[in-house]
């Protein structure tokens, strides 16, 4: 049997789902180090042990059922950026962290301002497929000071998470309060002028049986183009406490945020216009400004040896001004239409409720791990006022900056005090029936009451107020084939509730989602290396795109593919991460526009990325020296949905290398990256062919930090 860690005072099934609040808790089973080629499997055991990522190799998840669930014993897709991939690779935010996730391009970014990811060829920065610890985000660019991994869950998520797209979620978990003192202090310089300063300290209070965490972090960085400067300030404290059968965890964070916003470049005639890529079309107001504020609760009770019960609330609002020369149209001799407009009082709320009853019982001879839930959410997307100013004509061969601001703006009465709210109410059942030592059966549903109101205008209008029951089934099939190998068939739903359109206000039918995914996964060189091969199929109804900021429905987009990665240790001194995925999506239906066949925009037909490190084997007396690199490789991608220009394919290499030494306190780490080590010219996303996002030169930043 593989050996077990039992943490003190706490009962093996709390262990289990102890993973959202501390180090990562799973089942594991009596035949998991067991030799491949056994022909027999020993029946399955109920224990507890801490899995904490190893290197490269991902912890278990707890992104699709809310508890802890190995690798072999998931049937669905669940990719992992772990703590060393987020260290290695430099990644300082979310879009830095997914640019080595398998199927994932970027999506339109509000400017640089917004996450956005297209994942399985559906997503936008406005999609709510961003959590942190499992509840739902607001638009924003999630800095990593606060975040210890991210996990990603392919396919259709909305059985657990409700209103989500069909192709998944990304869940940024949380660095925790931990019971031992850890002191860290770091800062980096970047190339492009300035850096980031973050302070880390957690430990114990006394013996209550509490303890706490602490982070302060600072960015503040001078933008890669010819103007702007990104600032940032983040403090986040939080709290945990636990006895024999409690757990409870408090975090809160802060962000103030001073950003630019950077529309990009332009197409024309299907080609990117002939300017240097620092050149910015803009003015040095374009940006954002505001800030964030979360609270997140969770409180585990255990009832008895076979039962738990969960309570979770979480609040978020984001609170911010933008103001941008919006650039209309570019014709063929070079000359920019822009207009100057704003934006002032945007508040994005998120309010978060779920009371779950989590057991592992046996039943008629049957194991089941169950979950009971009720969950309510409550979003609200509020614009105060809104500004559009004169427009200019500029050269983008010799701009003229500073011709062009708000001054003498026009308040547009019709489209301020916008409103959008959408309410969601449901109940869900989850049960894996494990049917003797190598079947195990999901199935579970969500059945969901949806309320959407919204309007805008001075006096309000009301736009719209509907309300919505649907039923979001789920259920997959997993077959232990041997010790280290599972096949798996899974099917899923979405549901999602479109928004209005921004500019015209225009309401549009929800879209719904269905998904299939088969799916074969096996553990290598003992459990060091996960290989992990997927097929998947999914349609999606009443599909809204957006092309420079206007919105329309386009009926009915469909899309296969297959993924397949390598992740883990090579050897206790060499990590590796490797994928490809070819998803193949278009446009099925479009009887108004006229696109049906075109490519679906931003969505890649082929990815691949690889990143490798290696401890060197050097006297250790004169300290631990690690190098790897990495290489990113994104296919062509129609640049809108009516496929009138596309974004050439690119690859991009990474590198690093880092030095730990004694010098100072317990441990002094030094590291130095290259990113796009080869300064290649590319453009990772579009929201129209004036709105067309130029990738970041270049880029060599060093760190330093200590702990003690």
């Amino acid at each position: 049997m593989s050996s077990t860690t039992v943490l003190p005072r706490l009962a093996p099934l709390s262990l289990a789902l102890l993973a959202p609040l501390a180090s990562p808790i799973t089942y594991t089973n009596a035949y998991a180090n067991a030799d491949a080629n056994d022909a027999d499997l020993d029946p399955v055991v109920v224990t507890a042990t801490t899995l904490a990522d190893t290197g490269y190799r991902p912890s278990a998840s707890t992104i699709a059922t809310g508890r802890a669930t190995d690798f072999l014993a998931e049937a669905r897709t669940v990719d992992a950026i772990t703590a060393q991939v987020l260290a290695d690779s430099g990644a300082d935010s979310l879009t830095d962290a997914m640019a080595y996730v398998a199927g994932v391009t970027q999506a339109n970014t509000m400017g640089g301002t917004e996450a956005g990811f297209i994942k399985r060829g559906f997503g936008s920065n406005s999609d709510g497929s961003i959590l942190r610890d499992g509840i739902r985000q607001p638009r924003n660019v999630f800095p990593l000071f606060t975040t210890e991994r991210v996990e990603v869950l392919k396919g259709p998520g909305s059985f657990r998470y409700g209103i989500q797209e069909p192709g998944g979620v990304i869940n940024l978990v949380s660095k925790k309060p931990q019971y031992e003192w850890q002191r860290h202090i770091s800062g980096q310089g970047s190339s492009f002028g300035g850096g980031t300063a973050s302070v880390d300290v957690t430990g114990p209070l006394g013996d209550t049986g509490a303890a706490f965490r602490v982070i302060v972090g600072q960015q503040d960085e001078d933008y890669w183009r010819n103007f702007g400067n990104n600032r940032q300030t983040v403090i986040a404290p939080s709290l945990s406490w636990e006895d024999n059968d409690t757990r409870l965890w408090l975090a809160y964070e802060y962000r103030d945020y001073d950003l630019t916003l950077d529309r990009g470049t332009a197409f024309v005639d299907g080609q990117a216009v002939d300017i240097p890529r620092t050149r910015r079309l803009d003015e040095d107001w374009s940006g954002v400004e505001g800030h964030d504020q979360s609270f997140t609760a969770r409180w585990e009770q255990d009832l008895s040896p076979a039962w738990t019960s969960r309570l979770t609330y979480g609040w978020n609002r984001r609170q911010y001004d933008d103001g941008q020369p919006r650039v209309l149209s570019v014709d063929e001799d070079g000359n920019a239409s822009r207009r100057a407009d704003a934006n002032h009082g945007f508040d994005r709320r998120v309010i978060y409720t779920a009371a779950e009853l989590l057991g592992d019982i046996e039943l008629a001879g049957v194991r089941h791990e169950m979950t009971l839930g009720l969950d309510h959410e409550r979003r609200r997307d509020y614009l105060a006022d809104r500004y559009l100013g004169e427009t200019d004509t500029i050269s983008i061969y010799d701009p003229d900056d500073g011709d062009i601001d708000l001054d003498g703006a026009t308040y547009q009465t019709g489209r301020s005090h916008r409103l959008d709210e959408i309410n969601a109410t449901a109940a869900y059942i989850d049960d894996n029936l494990h049917l003797g030592e190598r079947w195990i059966l999901g199935l579970g549903g969500r059945y969901q009451y949806t309320e959407q109101y919204g309007g805008q205008g001075r006096p309000f209008e009301v736009e719209t107020d509907t309300d919505d029951t649907v039923f979001l089934p789920h259920a997959s099939l997993l077959y232990r084939i041997d010790p280290r190998t599972s096949a798996y068939v899974s099917y899923s739903e979405s549901f999602v509730p479109n928004s209005p359109d921004s500019d015209s206000g225009r309401t549009f039918d929800p879209e719904e989602g269905r998904g299939w995914e088969v799916g074969l996964k096996r553990r290598l060189l003992g459990d060091r290396l996960e290989a992990s091969l997927a097929w998947f199929d999914i349609t999606k109804g009443n599909v809204v795109v957006s092309d420079n900021g206007t919105s329309r429905a386009i009926g009915k987009s469909g899309l296969q593919g297959v993924e397949l990665s390598l992740q883990g240790q090579l050897t206790e001194t060499t990590s590796l991460l490797a994928n490809y995925a070819w998803t193949d999506a278009e446009i099925l239906d479009d009887a108004d526009g006229g696109t049906e066949g075109n490519e679906l925009p931003n969505v890649a037909r082929h990815t691949a990325s690889l990143l490798l490190a290696q401890a060197l084997p050097l006297n250790p007396d004169y300290g631990r020296w690690r190098v790897g690199g990495g290489v990113r490789y994104v296919g062509s991608r129609a640049g809108d949905d009516a496929n009138s220009f596309t974004l050439d394919d690119y690859t991009v290499a990474d590198a690093f290398v880092a030095w730990d030494n004694g010098w100072l306190g317990d441990a002094t780490h030094l590291q130095l990256n290259m990113k796009n080590l080869f300064d290649t010219t590319y453009y990772p996303s579009s929201g129209g062919n004036t709105r067309v996002v130029v990738g970041e030169p270049l880029e060599v930043t060093l760190g330093a930090s200590v702990s003690f």
